[in-house]
């Protein structure tokens, strides 16, 4: 679960136009413990690639 504001201001035009709308928010670090986790272990290359297929298979579903 996220809260990101400019994603708010989208959804209220959205319901406001009476259009479907959906975003994907994509964090690169974790800062919800006491250390930061920059998750380097993670493929980010292969990560951003899997997520903008998904959102051009989620958009086709539209």
């Amino acid at each position: 679960m996220a809260v990101e504001m400019e994603c708010s201001a989208f959804c209220a035009v959205a319901k406001y136009r009476n259009v479907t709308f959906g975003q994907i928010i994509y964090s690169g670090d974790d800062i919800s413990c006491e250390e930061w986790n920059s998750r380097s272990e993670v493929d980010r290359k292969f990560t951003k690639k899997a997520l903008f297929w998904f959102a051009v298979e989620a958009s086709l579903e539209l």
